[in-house]
C-alpha cells in the first residue's frame, strides 16, 4: 500500500509556523499566495510576516466580497475615462468634461479609487473653494463626474462603497434659483435698446431671445434656412460653439444639447416683427451672406463682415448695456 502523503508544517527561518499559502523566498521575504477573482494566482511580498497577513486579511476580505482587486492600481483619473467611454456624451458635452477634468486631473485624479476616503474628496472641494472656483463649479465637478465615476467602481466591485456620497451637502444647499425678467422688466429693457442709438440695431436679437427663449448658440448659429417666415416657426435643430477643440478656438457646428432641443417654435407677433425688421437691417447694412463658417451661412445675426457673434460676445453685449442703462 502506498502511503498517505502526509502534509509538512513550514516555518520561516526562525521557526515560525506559516499558513496555507504562506512562504519565505531565500532573501527572507515573506509571500502569500492566492487566486483572486478572475482566477489568476496572484502572489504579494513583505519583509514583515505581521504585516503580510494584516494584508492577507484585507485580501481574504475581498475575495468574500467579491471585490475586484485586478483594479486596485486604478487611478480615478483611469476611473473616470472609463466611465467616460462607457456613455454616449455630444461632443460638445465631451469637451466641456474634459477641461473641467484637468482641476481634477493632477489633484485628487491620481490617488487609486481603493485609496479614497470621503474626507479626501471633501478636504479636496473645500481646496477649489478656497481656490475661488464657484459652488456651480465644483457641483458639476463632484455630482456629474466624481460621484458618477466612483458609483461605476462600486457597481463593478472595485470598491465597497462610493465614497462620494453625501460630499456636496455644503455645495448643493447654495443653488441659487434662476429668476426670469418680469414682463414690464423687459419692455424696459427693450424701450432702452430702440431708444439708445449706440445699441438699437441689436434689438431684433434680443427681442427673438424673449420670444423664444433660445439658448445663446442657438440663437448666434440661426440661420435664414431655420427661419419659415410664411408659416411663421422657426426651427431649431443646431446650435453653434466657439470652443477649443484641440484646434484653437473656432466656431463648431453641433446638435442641440437634448433630443428635446430639436423643435420648431412658432413665432409671436413681436417676433415676427423682429425679424422682418432685421432682414431690412442686413440688407441696410449690406452684410454679406455667403461667409461660410463651420459649414454655415447666411447667418439671421451677424456681424458686419457677416460672420456669426460668439456667444460670449452676447453676454458681453447685455453686460454693457446693463452697464449704459444704469
Amino acid at each position: 500500500m502506498v502511503k498517505e502523503r502526509q502534509r509538512t508544517t513550514r516555518k520561516d527561518k526562525r521557526g515560525r509556523i506559516l499558513k496555507k499559502g504562506e512562504g519565505q523566498d531565500k532573501n527572507g521575504r515573506y509571500y502569500y499566495v492566492y487566486t483572486d477573482t478572475s482566477g489568476k494566482r496572484k502572489r504579494i511580498y513583505d519583509m514583515d510576516l505581521a504585516s503580510l497577513r494584516e494584508t492577507e486579511r484585507l485580501i481574504q476580505k475581498n475575495l468574500e466580497d467579491g471585490i475586484d482587486m485586478s483594479a486596485s492600481n486604478r487611478t480615478l483619473n483611469e476611473q473616470f475615462d472609463l466611465y467616460l467611454s462607457t456613455k454616449d456624451i455630444r461632443q460638445s458635452s465631451l469637451s466641456h468634461y474634459l477641461e473641467r477634468w484637468k482641476i481634477v486631473k493632477d489633484d485628487i485624479g491620481k490617488k487609486k479609487v481603493t485609496d479614497i476616503k470621503k474626507a479626501d474628496l471633501q478636504l479636496f472641494y473645500r481646496k477649489l473653494k478656497k481656490e475661488g472656483y464657484a459652488d456651480s463649479t465644483i457641483r458639476q465637478i463632484g455630482n456629474s463626474m466624481i460621484t458618477p465615476a466612483l458609483e461605476m467602481a462600486f457597481e463593478n466591485d472595485v470598491i465597497r462603497k462610493n465614497p462620494a456620497k453625501g460630499c456636496m451637502k455644503e455645495y448643493n444647499s447654495k443653488v441659487k434659483t434662476k429668476e426670469a425678467l418680469t414682463v414690464e422688466e423687459q419692455k424696459t429693457f427693450i424701450d432702452f435698446i430702440r431708444n439708445t442709438e449706440q445699441y438699437n440695431r441689436y434689438l431684433p436679437m434680443f427681442m427673438v431671445l424673449f420670444s423664444t427663449a433660445c439658448r445663446r448658440s442657438e440663437i448666434v448659429g440661426l440661420t435664414w434656412d431655420d427661419v419659415d417666415l410664411k408659416n411663421k416657426t422657426i426651427s431649431i435643430n443646431h446650435q453653434l460653439l466657439y470652443k477649443n477643440f484641440g484646434d484653437g478656438f473656432k466656431f463648431h457646428y453641433a446638435e442641440p444639447k437634448t433630443d428635446a432641443g430639436m423643435r420648431v417654435i412658432p413665432m409671436t407677433p413681436n417676433c415676427y416683427k423682429a425679424l422682418i425688421r432685421q432682414r431690412e437691417l442686413q440688407l441696410m447694412l449690406g452684410i454679406p451672406r455667403d461667409v461660410e463658417t463651420a459649414g454655415l451661412c447666411d447667418f439671421v445675426f451677424a456681424t458686419l463682415k457677416g460672420t456669426p457673434f460668439t456667444p460670449s460676445s452676447v453676454n458681453n453685449l447685455l453686460k454693457a448695456i446693463i452697464d449704459k442703462y444704469n
